[in-house]
């Protein structure tokens, strides 16, 4: 299994009045790369995981190292690795690079799996967990 990832070409608009990436734009690309993932090799995208199982997968922490500043053309692959798998959560590396192999940013979350409707992280149903444990072993250390 492949390393799951999307590809962003940073923007003028992305960027501060110094031309390089506003630190807060990261979080915006990791959460699409994340979102992407579920869709993806998950098999499941969030509207289907809001509407129709009541379910959710947000984000409880979010951190980030900025390694090597972004300008504006530079095309990055964000790639989604998870580290780990809880009952309900999942930790989640997020990685910014460059076609020259490059880390640009490094960015670490932790998800949980939510019930809406008692407002409360629930175990990760199957057959997802499975498709994300499978995943995860896959991934680099």
């Amino acid at each position: 299994m492949n390393v799951f990832s999307v590809t962003r070409r940073v923007s003028w608009g992305d960027c501060d009045p110094a031309g390089i990436l506003y630190t807060p734009r990261v979080f915006d690309y990791c959460t699409e790369a994340i979102e992407r993932w579920y869709a993806g090799p998950m098999g499941t995208d969030w509207p289907t995981m809001n509407r129709r199982d009541n379910m959710g997968s947000p984000t409880v922490h979010a951190e980030c190292d900025y390694l090597v500043p972004m300008a504006p053309g530079l095309e990055l692959d964000v790639r989604v690795l998870v580290t780990k798998v809880g009952t309900s959560s999942i930790n989640f590396q997020v990685e910014g690079m460059a076609a020259d192999g490059t880390i640009h940013f490094r960015a670490r979350y932790v998800a949980c799996i939510t019930d809406f409707a008692r407002s409360k992280a629930v175990p990760i149903p199957e057959p997802l967990r499975s498709r994300i444990v499978a995943y995860g072993n896959a991934c680099p250390a």
